[in-house]
């Protein structure tokens, strides 16, 4: 997928969040990046004061996938941990 079409996705996965679960993410950056060294499909970030969560284009090849990894990655942002996202469906 390309930049802009992984983004389309980013957005379309954010804009279908329930808006008291959307309203909790303001101040939370949402950035795609080409890749990560290990792969990683996405990552939630809540270092040095600025949170974001970062999809990595390379490992989503489509936009399905760049849903589940937003979803994935929000669980995060919400405190929940791997074995419960995953529970969930979104890992």
């Amino acid at each position: 997928m390309s930049e802009a079409e992984v983004t389309e996705a980013v957005l379309e996965a954010l804009d279908s969040l329930p808006e008291p679960i959307a309203a909790q993410l303001e101040g939370v950056a949402v950035i795609v990046e080409d890749s990560h060294p290990e792969d990683l499909m996405g990552i939630y970030d809540p270092s040095g004061g600025l949170q974001r969560i970062v999809v990595f284009r390379e490992a989503n090849p489509d936009a399905a996938e760049v849903r589940r990894t937003v979803l994935h990655e929000v669980g995060h942002h919400f405190g929940m941990d791997e074995d419960l996202v995953r529970e969930l469906g979104y890992g």
